[in-house]
């Protein structure tokens, strides 16, 4: 099954000529297995795509390359895989200090690193969604996530940056946690956004997913704009988002979205079909609630499997813990816990972190990802210990992959549970003190709960009117 999900991911386009590839390419399209690869072998390999990218980063990004002289780092400081906390690290806050109207074409250019073709922008005051158009039209990604507090992180992605992320989260969760199930005839059911209908991370993280599946439906399928979002998250500007806020009010898509998915699961039962559900949970915990209170179940066993995304980052008295909801999905739908596992993952990061089946620790692929844990003064800690989570992401070729998160987390060099190599966070992952809330879970369930039809796209958006300095580069300490 591995190769037959391998030989699916290249053929989707997801792997790079292997002439064009640098060592950041060896370390994630050369290695067989990333859960199996010898611990030297990946060591040496993720040493060398760091130290590849990192030199990239410093010598193609202006902005950042005075960040490093502020630390009186450069490339040459790192010659052995104990130099790479070395590498200086940004914070995730700093991916929101975008200013509106046409300087946030110029901000995103400025993060960006290669060249950015001439934008086509029609309005002397554009909104972010025209310039995330424009960009897009370029072939540039301005993918995005946001918070509580509405304000939105954006990465600028090229091509390769973002078939490197697909292909990584194809490969560690389709060909190998999940590679004893994966059958490329199986039919999907995204409980989330259709990804070719936004640039919201969670949306777009999943484009993959009509290309290694028989048939794949959305949950969600209207296009979705920071407009929208940042509306359904309660921060209205002007008139016309006031009216477009009292339509969202009298508009639930909940209550049509959840018998969609209840008959096509029963006409994939009918038909003896596999089924594949990923994405939010809380989608799938209300098909599962409602179908309990009806007195019905399915019985899909192996033929089912479920990776979702995100878990429970805000209403808590709603939560219910991982183990309690894989139980009630095999109770109900048939599916087997060992077939239920969670996927971490970020709009700054394109390595995914994906639960064993055997212990459900969130394993980080060793060959492309350096994970940290921080102290209260930013200092990395040991394995074992509690903290803010960094990472360095050689991945990122569009961007400087150096991130403090706004995560806290336990680390282990190993799963206590399986035998696949690299290292672990254990499972529940949450917030920092003074973080806002934000994650795939929270903003797809704003969007749902509140979301109002097609016509609310046609209003115009009146522009953010916050400002923050484009140069704000915020370490956390």
């Amino acid at each position: 099954m591995e190769n037959k999900a391998v030989q699916m991911l290249e053929a989707a386009g997801y792997v790079p000529p292997r002439e064009s590839w640098t060592p950041v390419d060896e370390a994630l399209y050369g290695v067989k297995e990333l859960f199996k690869v010898p611990e030297d072998k990946a060591e040496e390999l993720r040493f060398n795509a760091v130290k590849y990218s990192f030199s990239r980063w410093y010598s193609n990004s202006e902005w950042y390359h005075r960040y490093c002289d502020e630390f009186d780092v450069d490339p040459g400081e790192i010659k052995t895989p104990s130099d790479i906390p070395k590498i200086p690290l940004i914070s995730h806050r700093f991916f929101k200090t975008y200013l509106e109207g046409a300087d946030f074409a110029r901000w995103l250019d400025q993060i960006y690193i290669g060249e950015v073709k001439q934008l086509t922008l029609t309005r002397s005051n554009p909104t972010l969604d025209d310039v995330i158009d424009a960009f897009g039209d370029t072939g540039i990604l301005a993918t995005y996530s946001s918070g509580t507090s509405g304000r939105f992180s954006f990465i600028p992605k090229d091509r390769l940056t973002f078939i490197r992320s697909q292909y990584s989260l194809g490969k560690e969760g389709i060909s190998e946690i999940l590679g004893h199930w994966y059958d490329p005839e199986a039919y999907a059911y995204l409980l989330g956004p259709n990804p070719s209908k936004t640039n919201m991370w969670v949306g777009k993280v999943v484009t993959l997913m009509d290309k290694v599946y028989r048939d794949t439906q959305y949950a969600f399928d209207k296009k979705i704009t920071t407009q929208i979002v940042r509306v359904s998250l309660g921060d209205i500007q002007g008139l016309t988002e006031k009216i477009m806020a009292t339509i969202i009010q009298l508009m639930n898509s909940m209550g049509n979205m959840i018998p969609k998915v209840i008959n096509w699961l029963e006409e994939r039962e009918r038909s003896g079909d596999k089924v594949f559900l990923a994405e939010a949970p809380f989608i799938l915990q209300s098909v599962v609630s409602k179908l309990e209170k009806e007195g019905r179940a399915f019985d899909f066993g192996e033929r089912g499997a479920v990776i979702t995304g995100g878990g429970w980052k805000t209403h808590e008295d709603e939560k219910i813990p991982m183990k309690e909801f894989r139980e009630s999905v095999e109770r109900v739908l048939g599916i087997p816990e060992e077939n239920h596992v969670d996927l971490y993952t970020m709009v700054e990061s394109n390595w995914h972190g994906i639960q064993c089946p055997e212990g459900h620790y969130l394993h980080l692929p060793p060959s492309i990802v350096y994970p940290m844990v921080l102290d209260e003064s930013m200092k990395p800690v040991g394995y074992g210990e509690t903290g803010r989570f960094a990472f360095i992401d050689p991945l990122a070729n569009s961007y400087p992959g150096c991130i403090i998160t706004g995560d806290m987390v336990k680390l282990h060099e190993r799963c206590p549970v399986c035998d696949r190599v690299g290292p672990v966070l254990e499972p529940e992952v949450r917030r920092a003190t003074g973080e806002e809330i934000r994650g795939c879970a929270e903003e797809m369930r704003r969007l749902i709960d509140d979301e109002a039809p097609d016509l609310v796209h046609d209003l115009i958006c009146a522009p953010d009117r916050s400002r923050m300095p484009l140069m704000l580069l915020l370490r956390e300490d």
